[in-house]
């Protein structure tokens, strides 16, 4: 099986020498990553029903576990408390009591019960660093497929892929991505939706409805609050159509790391994306197709995933560009035109880039550059396929550029350049 080392947050839990709190939906690796990279002297798993197993999957008693707990924590080690929201809650109280010693991670996949440990009212508040694990960087799974012979455009739609873990048992070199994604689909008609149960597992039920209604809307493009709300009270999920309703909600997927909140440039309005592709295709098929309630074959499957494909780069590579050099994500939306990516420093655009990702043609290559040119930005990007294949003013980008991005990131990190050797 392919392993994918996450350099930005292990790093993270390695550096920091406080108590930790890790936390993410389900499948997104938190447990394979502290096992499997990180020390620890002990390990203690939480079953449903309240059952502690150890790192050599002994079964102990509450009582045990806390003395064991007490006694390796005052002796500066490393403990390890996967799913502990399913401990009593007395267990908080012994936290909350204890004196800070050694180092205390903590992991869950609960929403509840995170937002009440962060809480400002909750006695906690201060003794955890709080690293959200969601999907695998683009830079990571880049670094991973190196090894590959791959075209340039199967190997990032692969790497896209793979930053949701749960893709990376279905990874086979021999098949390409696209087939890869139908395949996963098509075998886990459960489990994607699966993927955020747990998320919301000690909250009313009818909220979980109202989530799930969120993430289908934003699927079919539903994509601003005001769309969403009125989707919502089509289905009787709300009983009123006002956009401040479903507030909270959104605000919450966010903090789970499910959602993006990404701004209209120059505009006080927002639109959301989901962070999973498989989600995004799964919800999507779901909701036009009727998915989960009917045989659906590959060839099906095929131009849905081709269909959204497009999309998804577009939305990974706007954030890989945004992370890298520190910007702001936004979009444009005007009358005449749109722009997939304008990355802000402060308000001011510092990046205005078009991501393509069909066949190009000259018409398409200057319709870009008469767009991009609207956006008074001291960088002008067009992301193809293969920048070989394209002649432009604009500077051109492919997937060979984005681990240079990465290097050209920490020189300017480290000297304080703010241009590119290109721009010099």
């Amino acid at each position: 099986m392919m392993i994918i080392e996450r350099s930005n947050e292990l790093g993270k839990i390695k550096e920091i020498n406080k108590w930790i709190l890790i936390y993410g939906r389900r499948k997104t690796g938190k447990t394979f990553l502290i096992k499997n990279f990180v020390k620890y002297d002990e390990y203690f798993f939480i079953k449903t029903n309240r059952n502690i197993l150890t790192k050599d999957s002994n079964s102990i008693s509450y009582e045990t576990f806390i003395e064991v707990l007490r006694l390796s924590l005052d002796s500066n080690k490393t403990v390890v408390v996967d799913e502990f929201q399913r401990l009593p809650t007395d267990f908080f109280d012994f936290l909350h009591f204890m004196e800070i010693h050694g180092k205390l991670i903590l992991i869950t996949s609960t929403l509840f019960l995170t937002k009440k440990l962060i809480n400002s009212n909750s006695p906690l508040l201060g003794l955890f660093a709080e690293i959200p694990i969601g999907l695998i960087s683009l830079e990571d799974t880049l670094k991973a497929l190196s090894v590959f012979n791959y075209s340039k455009k199967e190997r990032l739609e692969t790497a896209i892929l793979l930053r949701e873990p749960i893709a990376i048992d279905f990874f086979d070199e021999n098949k390409g991505p696209r087939e890869i994604i139908a395949e996963i689909v098509l075998m886990s008609m459960k489990s994607i939706p699966a993927l955020i149960g747990e998320i919301f597992f000690e909250e009313q039920r009818v909220l979980s409805a109202i989530y799930e209604g969120i993430l289908r809307g934003i699927a079919i493009g539903k994509i601003n609050s005001g769309e969403l709300t009125n989707y919502l009270f089509s289905k009787k999920l709300l009983q009123k159509d006002d956009p401040s309703v479903i507030q909270q909600y959104l605000t919450n997927l966010i903090s789970f790391g499910i959602l993006k909140k990404i701004e209209i440039f120059n505009k006080k309005r927002f639109v959301y994306k989901l962070t999973s592709p498989l989600l995004r295709i799964y919800y999507y098929a779901d909701e036009k197709y009727n998915l989960s309630e009917r045989r659906v074959t590959e060839k099906e499957l095929a131009p849905i995933v081709d269909e959204l494909i497009p999309r998804i780069v577009e939305d990974s590579i706007r954030e890989t560009f945004a992370e890298k050099y520190g910007l702001r994500e936004s979009v444009v939306e005007a009358k005449d035109y749109d722009i997939d990516c304008c990355l802000l420093k402060f308000k001011k655009p510092q990046i205005a880039m078009e991501v393509k990702w069909k066949t190009l043609d000259k018409t398409n290559i200057v319709k870009s550059e008469e767009t991009l040119n609207k956006i008074d930005a001291p960088r002008k990007i067009l992301f193809v396929q293969d920048k070989t294949k394209i002649k432009s003013h604009l500077e051109l980008f492919d997937v060979n550029d984005l681990m240079g991005l990465r290097r050209l990131h920490k020189l300017k990190t480290k000297k304080g350049e703010m241009k590119t050797k290109k721009e010099k």
